[in-house]
């Protein structure tokens, strides 16, 4: 456009310190953030006039859906139920459970107090006899020869592991590619993983996605004509959670209403009940 044509030739320091430099699109803004299609096309036992074992796996696969709704309820219930008149704790089982293990251990750590503080009685008059000796010379330079010799043989050690190393070469060499193999398997398995992801609902809020629930008609209730079908969803609901599978928005529900304040009914002047006076004659 005419305003690049103004900035075509300028040093690029020129353009950073004016903040007339161009942005980079970063690339992953031209990344959808879900391969879901927008429009996804029902099983072919939705159809209105679907073969019969179409509509059976349609069926089979909406049973499955309930099944596993009822196990979550039960286990919850199961959790939450209170315990029957057997399984409830009497005072027996209470104090047992609070005893348990007291006795035993007050024991054992009785038992094994003496000797350990014997020895450690024994080690502090030891270690504080030798701590008050004065070592002479004869024992400096034996401290002094086995340090060197402790030396000597670490550099021995050093050197003839060098040395089997080089006879393991091709055992390394070995070692190294199965490594490489097993680093190579998981990565493939990382990639695997990423693309059976990326088509799944992300956790983008505070809600987790929960797929709609499917739109099948009973075995009874199908039509042979598409004029006699009667409709059954909503297009806006299923607009929203598609959008929601899509990760461009994330999971909401309803917002619950609560009223503030009471509602008052007030009778206005105008539309006031018209009651008539009581009287004898009809």
């Amino acid at each position: 456009g005419p305003l690049d044509k103004e900035l075509e030739g300028k040093d690029m320091w020129f353009l950073e310190q004016t903040k007339k430099k161009p942005l980079k699109r970063p690339h992953k803004l031209n990344q959808k953030p879900s391969q879901v299609s927008a429009i996804e096309v029902i099983a072919p036992g939705g159809s209105y006039n679907p073969t019969f074992e179409s509509h059976q796996a349609l069926l089979l696969e909406a049973h499955e859906v309930e099944v596993k709704k009822l196990r979550a309820e039960e286990k919850i219930n199961r959790q939450v139920a209170f315990p029957s008149s057997e399984e409830l704790p009497t005072e027996e089982t209470v104090l047992q459970e609070l005893c348990q293990g007291l006795l035993v251990d007050s024991d054992g750590e009785e038992q094994d107090k003496g000797p350990k503080a014997a020895e450690e009685s024994e080690d502090g008059l030891v270690w504080n006899a030798v701590c008050c000796e004065k070592k002479t010379e004869k024992e400096r330079k034996k401290e002094k020869l086995m340090k060197k010799q402790r030396h000597r043989l670490k550099q021995q050690k050093d050197a003839q592991q060098k040395q089997q190393d080089l006879f393991r070469l091709r055992s390394i060499k070995g070692e190294v590619k199965e490594l490489e193999l097993k680093l190579a398997k998981r990565k493939a398995k990382r990639v695997e993983k990423r693309k059976a992801e990326a088509n799944k609902p992300r956790r983008l809020g505070r809600l987790k996605y929960e797929d709609p629930d499917l739109d099948v008609k009973l075995s009874d209730e199908l039509t042979g004509t598409l004029r006699a079908l009667k409709p059954e969803g909503s297009i806006l609901a299923d607009r929203f959670k598609s959008l929601q599978k899509r990760n461009l928005i994330e999971p909401r529900i309803r917002a619950k209403f609560k009223r503030k304040h009471k509602l008052k009914y007030v009778e206005k002047r105008a539309f006031r009940e018209v009651t008539l006076p009581k009287s004898g004659c009809c």
